[in-house]
């Protein structure tokens, strides 16, 4: 167990870098293949684009395959397409690597609340997951301060191709150490009586409305306004840095405010 809590954390971690790092490395990108505003933006989207259109397809796969073998293939097309990014001459090929980087990424949140949602009591599941989530969330600090200093003593290809390879060895960890979920069928039989309707799903728009803008900025606005609006010499790493610093510090904070304040329940 502990070896796959590991492995998970590890491929939290860098989905959570996957989700920030454009918003340094972003910039060099466009000057060096000399990208036009539209190319620009159609890059930045190209991760979430291809992120989002498979979240269904995943939840498929896990229900027929289980979590490891799709999780760990999707995660060696991502490091291949950093591998491209990082080799890339020109749009098409950035975008083709950006799209597979997105890939990449798409099962890992799934992936981890399914994997322990199925081998634990929900309890302890949730815990893990808090635990997976919390140490995570370090990768959006790498993708801040420490990806400026690393991308300006040996540049963006070469912060490509170090995330291309701890890539490959998150899927590596992923296929060694997780083990065989339940089935499907199994599952739904363990939660026959539960009772969700769409309409009480609702309240999570506004709040994944936020967490989607919140996650632009960081990957596409933050590097041409900051550079935009204070000049080109601006640390947009150490922006970055403080607004994850604030971001991890108010998730941290939360839930002692939610157990204090309570809002209306369901």
């Amino acid at each position: 167990m502990r070896a796959s809590l590991s492995a998970l954390c590890a491929a939290f971690l860098a989905s959570m870098y996957f989700r920030s790092y454009f918003g340094v490395v972003g910039p060099f990108i466009s000057d060096e293949l000399a990208l036009s505003p539209v190319e620009f933006g159609w890059l930045a989207s190209a991760f979430f684009g291809s992120f989002a259109l498979l979240q269904v397809p995943v939840g498929i796969a896990f229900d027929r395959f289980g979590v490891r073998w799709p999780m760990a293939s999707m995660m060696v097309v991502g490091a291949a397409g950093s591998a491209l990014l990082g080799s890339s001459s020109g749009f098409l090929s950035a975008f083709a690597g950006q799209v597979a980087i997105g890939i990449r990424c798409a099962p890992i949140f799934m992936g981890v609340l399914y994997y322990l949602g199925r081998l634990h009591s929900p309890d302890k599941a949730g815990r893990l997951a808090a635990t997976v989530s919390s140490i995570g969330s370090v990768g959006a600090l790498i993708s801040a301060s420490p990806l400026s200093f690393f991308t300006a003593e040996w540049g963006w290809r070469a912060a490509c191709w170090t995330a291309a390879a701890m890539m490959s060895s998150c899927a590596l960890s992923i296929a060694l150490s997780l083990r065989r979920t339940p089935s499907a069928r199994s599952a739904l039989q363990t939660t026959e009586h539960a009772t969700w309707r769409l309409p009480h799903l609702l309240y999570l728009v506004p709040i994944c409305f936020t967490l989607s803008l919140g996650g632009t900025f960081r990957n596409a606005w933050a590097g041409p306004y900051l550079t935009d609006v204070f000049g080109q010499g601006t640390n947009v790493g150490a922006v970055l840095t403080a607004v994850s610093v604030f971001g991890i510090a108010t998730s941290f904070v939360l839930p002692f405010a939610l157990l204090r304040w309570r809002g209306r329940g369901s």
